[in-house]
């Protein structure tokens, strides 16, 4: 008898295992193994199988056969040692509970809300007569619990039917080991291919000539989620967000981008943040590394993203990265072509080449011109500061400032240097394209400090010429008014050759020329000063400056009338000059200005 029955169990095994092997699916092997197992085992009624959840710590019943109301019996959360299965769960070892005493010492174990499910789970009529309790391994770690029950008295579980469910719980760790690892297998395929598809998909937009902000738009539809996309230097490039997204949750995350950028961070970075209340998750991604940095993807997300939306836009990060790196080299390019026609320019031969270059330019070599060009020094400080991605940004604000629709001109680096050309062919007044001009720049220098860039800038603006084949001398006007501010004090970066007046006599001749008149006409008084360390060279120019009006003098150095007197004759004595003559005079009003910004600082015994 014993024979036949250890043959039947091995026939039930073969028989389970086969059954077990024509699926893959989780669901799908445990009501087969559940089916099966109640079939081969003849004092089995019913039965549940329970697997174990770390996270809740308890074990939760994926099935259940037999009398049982499985909607009720499946909301039961069993902790170890409670009941006959989390008793068996706890000392790991299947357990035979013989009779129905056993059976309520193990249901006493219950809590309240567990054995008020399990009541209501049971038909009155039906108790539990006997019921076989058997652990399931998988690779040394008890992952659940295989329970058998019977509710006759006539039918009672033997040991041979514990050993044979001990058999199909390793059976059905198997099983269950072989569909984690398929589906394991295949949510790799399904995310491989739903990256793949994503590239693919990014990677066309690309082909397509879509830029930057077309491509976030995908991104923002396929992710459900907020995007922006941030340069190099931390500056906002574009994004596509919902519209009900506030403004100081916008300010939050071009913060974090700054905070971003002068960390030591270069790869995937996900982190939890609570903006006015509300959580989100921020995901940065960084495009390219460095030192080769491009920019900086952030999406904040309502949600939690998981590791198949992550992979995505990992592979979203290469295709914007070479979507910049695209925009970067057709910026070089242009950059350039445009330098090479500036350099021709500046050597002021015109020819046909240059006359056709001008207009593929869309430059009409008929209108008028005046030149600016912008001079801008990095802080020492700053070597981490991207040099090249510093000249775009520079590039697109002054573009953003000079041109437009109805404005044309051209921008381009030359030689460290910004050069902006622009045309007028209208009949506008030269000084107010000129004032145009100047707000234009102060506009630049304003955005520039409101940026924090830490970058030195000057401004240099030639006059209006007529024709481009005059443009040499703009251009030349605004590099003398930057060699003025580089060399001489000035109040500030900013300056128009039409607002320079006798400081024009510094640029036109050489420094030792205008020194030597300066020598002439004011020589004395100097010598002096330097060795008296007196007042009379402050005290000229400002007699000067007042028109020689006697009163307005003395108030200015806050002196008496007859103490100003004393000075001026002590002036005409040392200069041997009479300040009654309109030439001297006008010498000395010359000399003066001129010494004023021929010094490389200011005397402040003049100011």
């Amino acid at each position: 008898m014993e024979d036949t029955l250890t043959h039947r169990q091995l026939q039930s095994l073969i028989h389970i295992s086969n059954v077990l092997n024509t699926s893959f699916d989780i669901e799908t092997i445990i009501e087969l193994i559940m089916r099966e197992t109640i079939s081969v085992v003849e004092a089995a009624e019913g039965g549940s199988l329970w697997l174990y959840n770390k996270k809740q710590d308890c074990l939760i019943a994926q099935s259940a056969q037999g009398v049982f109301y499985p909607k009720i019996f499946r909301q039961i959360r069993l902790k170890p040692g409670e009941s006959m299965t989390g008793i068996t769960f706890e000392k790991r070892n299947s357990v035979i509970y013989k009779n129905e005493n056993e059976i309520k010492t193990a249901l006493a174990t219950l809590s309240f809300k567990n054995s008020g499910l399990l009541s209501r789970s049971i038909p009155e009529n039906f108790h539990f007569s006997t019921v076989i309790s058997a652990p399931i391994f998988l690779k040394g770690e008890c992952i659940g619990v295989f329970t058998l029950d019977s509710f006759q008295q006539s039918l009672n579980f033997k040991p041979e039917d514990l050993h044979l469910l001990e058999a199909i719980c390793h059976q059905a760790a198997v099983a269950l080991e072989r569909s984690s690892l398929y589906k394991e297998k295949e949510q790799t395929v399904k995310n491989l291919s739903y990256s793949i598809e994503t590239h693919r998909t990014l990677a066309n937009l690309v082909l397509q000539g879509e830029d930057l902000h077309s491509i976030l738009q995908y991104i923002h539809r396929w992710i459900g989620q907020n995007t922006f996309l941030f340069d190099e230097l931390g500056d906002h490039i574009t994004s596509s967000y919902d519209p009900v997204l506030s403004t100081e949750i916008l300010m939050f995350v071009k913060h974090q981008a700054a905070i971003w950028m002068k960390s030591t961070e270069n790869s995937l970075s996900v982190k939890e943040v609570d903006i006015v209340g509300i959580p989100y998750q921020l995901v940065s991604l960084p495009l390219g590394s460095k030192p080769n940095f491009l920019g900086l993807l952030m999406i904040l997300s309502t949600k939690k993203l998981d590791e198949m939306d992550l992979a995505a836009l990992e592979h979203a990060c290469t295709v914007l990265s070479l979507q910049v790196f695209k925009e970067q080299t057709v910026f070089e390019t242009q950059q350039r072509l445009k330098d090479e026609f500036v350099t021709m320019l500046f050597t002021e031969h015109m020819d046909e080449a240059l006359l056709q270059r001008a207009k593929s330019l869309d430059l009409n070599p008929g209108d008028n011109y005046i030149a600016t060009i912008i001079e801008f020094s990095m802080d020492s400080n700053q070597k981490n500061q991207p040099k090249e991605g510093l000249i775009r940004k520079m590039i697109q604000l002054t573009n953003q400032a000079f041109l437009g629709p109805y404005t044309k001109g051209m921008t381009v680096t030359h030689h460290h240097q910004i050069v902006v050309l622009l045309s007028d062919h209208s009949n506008t007044a030269n000084s107010f394209i000129v004032s145009r001009v100047k707000e234009k720049v102060k506009w630049i220098q304003q955005e520039i400090m409101s940026r924090n860039w830490e970058v030195e800038v000057a401004f240099g603006i030639g006059r209006v010429k007529q024709g481009l084949q005059n443009v040499h001398k703009s251009l030349k006007e605004a590099e003398n008014c930057l060699n003025f501010i580089r060399h001489f004090h000035w109040e500030n970066s900013i300056l128009s050759y039409s607002d320079l007046g006798i400081q024009r006599f510094i640029l036109q001749n050489p420094e030792e020329e205008v020194m030597e008149f300066i020598n002439e006409v004011l020589g004395p008084l100097i010598d002096y000063e330097n060795s008296r360390k007196g007042d009379l060279l402050k005290t000229l120019y400002i007699y000067l400056e007042g028109n020689q009006n006697v009163k307005r003098t003395a108030d200015t150095l806050h002196v008496h009338i007859n103490t100003l007197s004393y000075r001026l004759k002590r002036i005409e004595e040392i200069l041997s000059i009479d300040l009654t003559d309109s030439k001297q005079v006008l010498n000395l009003h010359l000399a003066v200005n001129l010494f004023r910004y021929i010094k490389k600082q200011p005397s402040t015994q003049m100011v």
